[in-house]
């Protein structure tokens, strides 16, 4: 099957930070570039939270209501930060979808941007579909071996991914969420490295997850493109596994403020 069909049985979820009238300009830039995509989608769902709420949520309900007026859109009223800020908008998405009886959810972010040519790739039945996130400290482990990454190793991204939700219990342990949270608001100068204080990241516990539920993963990046882009992590020395500003197999975590884009 291709994606094209199981992007039309899908509702597309996206997370956002919204903290000015800059934000939202941006922001209008991605929908537009992203419209041809977006509308082969069975609903769009927004979830935002903002610097200072309720700051720019009438402005930001009025944006995504100009494309697409049936759009569902959920504000978080607190704003936990980086990380936690991000759990807290990817569980309230992953809850809507649960308490609706929503089977499939792509699971996206603000800062995504998208080609037409991903709604023709070919794809194999499965549960979840991703993108592998990797940096080059991920790759000292395995001695920089491409064909054990290939193998071992699974680190899905969670701004980008399709998830079966019927087949899940639970997006993101709550517990430990909230038992780190509290715990670094005890640390004085906390610097907001969650993960040296305990926090399994996005990343882990998207793939706790799909492992607790036995789901069947699906890589969206073929081995020889893979391969190209393990390539280009090891020789630019790349440590952000997110892979900002990489386009490959028609997706690309955008930032905008460095135009620059490696397409694989």
């Amino acid at each position: 099957m291709t994606l094209r069909q199981l992007i039309n049985q899908s509702i597309y979820g996206t997370t956002g930070y919204v903290s000015s009238q800059d934000d939202l300009d941006s922001l209008e830039g991605y929908i537009l570039h992203n419209l041809p995509v977006l509308k082969e989608y069975k609903q769009i769902v927004v979830t935002t939270n903002y610097k200072n709420y309720p700051e720019f949520i009438k402005e930001n309900t009025q944006l995504w209501k100009k494309y697409f007026p049936n759009c569902i859109i959920l504000d978080s009223k607190i704003n936990r930060g980086h990380n936690f800020g991000t759990v807290d908008l990817d569980d309230l998405l992953f809850d809507y979808c649960k308490e609706n009886n929503i089977e499939w959810l792509c699971k996206s972010a603000n800062d995504i941007i998208l080609q037409e040519q991903i709604l023709d790739k070919e794809i194999k039945e499965a549960d979840f579909y991703y993108l592998n996130g990797i940096g080059y400290g991920g790759m000292v482990p395995y001695g920089f071996d491409f064909n054990r990454i290939i193998n071992e190793d699974f680190y899905p991204q969670t701004n980008f991914y399709f998830i079966n939700v019927s087949k899940t219990d639970y997006l993101n342990d709550k517990n430990h969420v909230n038992e780190i949270y509290n715990k670094v608001q005890t640390i004085p100068g906390y610097d907001g490295r969650a993960w040296e204080h305990g926090f399994r990241s996005c990343e882990k516990l998207l793939s706790e997850c799909i492992e607790r539920n036995n789901l069947l993963k699906y890589h969206l990046v073929s081995q020889e493109k893979y391969i190209i882009l393990l390539d280009v992590i090891k020789n630019n020395q790349i440590h952000d596994c997110s892979h900002k500003n990489i386009m490959i197999e028609g997706i690309c975590h955008f930032q905008s403020n460095n135009p620059q884009i490696i397409e694989i």
